[in-house]
């Protein structure tokens, strides 16, 4: 049977000390999936649940700017920011012959010029946001951002989830001459200190030459109640929830990790 080598100690990254965030191209094939459902889920929750026309569209937390572009080609304005000045810049580059922009920016501070009908925020990035305070100041910048009635998609996963849940991959992909295998893994939670420790390995190769990056990641602990509170005490309220595959997810009921990563629709008050 094959063993794999111990593995060495790795620190724990946040958001802005990434190594992977830092490597746009690595990124953009790791994280290649197909986008064709996502973008007509959100384009069903513009017309279910936006009041009015959707034309100028947000995403924090962009990375490569993949989700905007494709969103620009479907005839939005789209702009974006990001912690990383290389994976803003990237964005940039692609989204600004569309008539979008990409900026460096963090989620707890930024503030883009004029004003949005949407914003969307997938894959969890959100929980880098560890404690109460900066969630809350995230969303008031939101709330400035969007126009009443508008709405913020939120994709976020819950603690606690079952160890099927708890891991992605092994997944390969290839793509502007990288093939890549990307796993990322829940290793540890603490529910107490609202933290969920996961780990990142990621491997690119072209032709001869191998890039391996391994890093641990430092989110936030997700409780319904945590989440619903500071919701509430926000410029928005909960309109809906979807899960993962799209289908409505009932308001009434409690929220827990085995739910998988779910889409919260937040409505600009």
């Amino acid at each position: 049977m094959h063993r794999e080598a111990p593995r060495p100690h790795i620190l724990r990254m946040t958001a802005s000390e990434a190594a992977l965030y830092s490597s746009p191209e690595i990124y953009e094939v790791a994280f290649g999936w197909d986008l064709t459902r996502e973008l007509d889920f959100y384009e069903s929750c513009f017309r279910a649940h936006v009041r009015g026309p959707v034309r100028r569209l947000m995403e924090p937390c962009c990375g490569t700017g993949r989700m905007l572009e494709a969103l620009a080609r479907r005839g939005y304005e789209a702009v974006g920011y990001d912690l990383s000045a290389e994976m803003a810049a990237f964005a940039d580059v692609r989204l600004r012959p569309l008539g979008g922009a990409a900026y460096a920016g963090d989620m707890e501070t930024f503030r883009a010029p004029g004003v949005f009908d949407a914003a969307l925020h997938p894959v969890n990035s959100i929980g880098y946001l560890l404690d109460d305070a900066p969630f809350a100041s995230h969303l008031e910048r939101m709330g400035e951002m969007l126009r009443q009635g508008g709405i913020y998609v939120v994709q976020i996963s819950y603690g606690g989830e079952p160890p099927e849940l708890a891991r992605f991959g092994p997944w390969g992909n290839k793509g502007n001459g990288l093939s890549t295998t990307l796993t990322w893994s829940v290793e540890r939670e603490d529910a107490e200190a609202k933290r969920s420790y996961q780990h990142c390995v990621v491997t690119a190769r072209r032709g001869k030459w191998r890039r391996r990056i391994e890093e641990d990641h430092l989110l936030r602990y997700w409780t319904q109640e945590d989440f619903d509170r500071l919701v509430e005490g926000s410029p928005f309220r909960l309109a809906a929830i979807y899960w993962d595959r799209f289908e409505p997810f009932p308001l009434e009921w409690k929220r827990f990790g085995e739910h998988g990563n779910l889409y919260h629709v937040l409505q600009r008050r």
